[in-house]
């Protein structure tokens, strides 16, 4: 296991983070960079490689994990992925939508919402200092 499992907030921050500055020189619509960031957990379907891991980061995100629970039942009618069944996917779309909700933050990227946008080192930066800081 991991050094020590990272809380739902510091666990997102740490995403994005970790990630935006790989996509410098990207040209993409800014309503799609959430999912740009999460595409690779998207395609492997984990984040973890771990099922016993997700499973112990769905316990420490527990309160997180059921106000997600409660937004999929609400926003799409049914649970798409049963957190008992497979952790690791529900774990990926938890993290998709805390990337998406985290990047909401930022002034840049809702006043760029539905415009392309090329991700120099300076946009970056605003989007981590409005997001993450």
């Amino acid at each position: 296991m991991e050094n020590q499992l990272k809380q739902f907030n510091a666990y997102i921050n740490d995403f994005i983070n970790d990630r935006l500055s790989d996509y410098e020189g990207v040209d993409l619509y800014a309503c799609d960079l959430a999912y740009t960031l999460t595409e690779g957990i998207n395609m492997d379907g984990t984040a973890t490689y771990s099922t016993y891991l997700a499973k112990e980061y769905i316990k420490l995100w527990f309160d997180e994990a059921s106000e997600y629970y409660e937004y999929e039942i609400s926003n799409f009618g049914k649970n798409l992925h049963n957190p008992f069944e497979s952790p690791e996917a529900f774990m990926v779309c938890m993290i998709i939508y805390g990337v998406e909700s985290k990047l909401q933050e930022s002034d840049y990227l809702n006043e760029n919402w539905n415009d392309k946008i090329t991700l120099t080192s300076k946009v970056i930066d605003i989007i981590k200092n409005e997001s993450i800081n």
